[in-house]
């Protein structure tokens, strides 16, 4: 059977979609899989949509849409799961605005209810389930030569770590040198990959091009799927790559298992760690001494006034060029 699509996600922009999909009624429920869904009603729910472009808008009610099954672990938003079994007809929550459903693990009211979505088939191409894993980079389990590698993670999301980022990036290229920017760890989304591509970065590869929808899965794939990201922007030849790991450092995105990676921790030249406060600056100090990786530089909230520099100054071992201050003053 053939529907007509209204709208695209972003989760699906490597897949070329046509307007008009052929479906199946027979789905795997794996992770990754493209399905075809209908948005249902609008009415009070969070119906942010992310497209292929980029863009933010809205789904509507009698949206037709292509979803990918994936699972979020996020701690302000919302957590879910691939479905053991998925049918036509059945009701699927939108996890993320780049087209990541599921069915509900937790959510957090503050943020709202998020959009049903009601399963009308699986996309097919020439008879078999479309997943966006086909359209994956080149798979890596080794990662032997690599341009320094700068990574950047935080205590919890949205404490300013692609903002830093992005300074870090400008200060480079304003040095003549070539900055690649990837994404590691997270769940589906462009925002950041576009804001780290405005800000000079070139190539920009995140952790969806090598086929995840997210990075709440296995462990071991996670790893390969990172490797794989830092190999493709290594073909560039930059010389330096900045490293985003989005989420925490501690939490159910794999950071930790990316970080302990020997074969990306041996090209890691430095690494900054985002705090809130100042217990999760010494927190993220001590979790990643645990892991073998060194922090250079704290930003953040943590040390946005004078107040929190001197602390960590003096408490924390670091000179005062280890320690970033959005806005007020900054050290790369």
């Amino acid at each position: 059977m053939q529907l007509q699509l209204t709208k695209i996600p972003s989760a699906v922009r490597k897949l070329n979609i046509p307007a008009t999909v052929e479906i199946s009624e027979q789905i795997i429920p794996e992770e990754g899989a493209v399905l075809i869904a209908e948005a249902l009603s609008d009415a009070g729910k969070n119906n942010l949509l992310e497209f292929t472009s980029g863009r933010i808008g809205f789904l509507v009610e009698g949206d037709v849409l292509p979803v990918v099954l994936g699972k979020r672990r996020a701690l302000r938003e919302y957590s879910g799961d691939i479905p053991k079994h998925v049918a036509v007809g059945d009701l699927l929550y939108y996890l993320c605005e780049s087209g990541v459903v599921g069915e509900i693990r937790g959510l957090n009211e503050q943020w709202g209810a998020p959009m049903q979505v009601k399963i009308l088939g699986s996309l097919v191409e020439n008879g078999r389930q479309v997943n966006i894993k086909d359209v994956a980079l080149p798979h890596h389990t080794t990662l032997e030569q690599s341009a320094p590698i700068i990574g950047v993670v935080g205590t919890c999301m949205n404490i300013g770590k692609t903002t830093a980022i992005c300074k870090i990036i400008k200060h480079f290229k304003a040095r003549g040198l070539q900055v690649a920017g990837v994404k590691l760890s997270g769940v589906a989304s462009t925002q950041d990959l576009d804001k780290i591509e405005d800000a000079g970065a070139s190539p920009v590869i995140g952790f969806m091009d090598a086929g995840l929808p997210s990075t709440c899965g296995n462990p071991q794939q996670v790893i390969e799927a990172a490797i794989s990201v830092l190999n493709e922007a290594n073909k560039s030849n930059p010389d330096l790559i900045i490293a985003e790991f989005g989420d925490g450092i501690l939490g159910e995105y794999n950071v930790g298992h990316i970080l302990k990676s020997a074969e990306i921790q041996q090209h890691i030249s430095s690494f900054i760690v985002g705090a809130g406060d100042l217990v999760g600056a010494w927190g993220a100090q001590e979790i990643m001494h645990q892991y073998g990786v060194p922090v250079t530089l704290i930003t953040g909230p943590a040390v946005n006034n004078d107040t929190g520099v001197q602390f960590v100054e003096t408490h924390f071992g670091y000179p005062p060029k280890a320690i970033s201050m959005p806005c007020q003053r900054h050290c790369i």
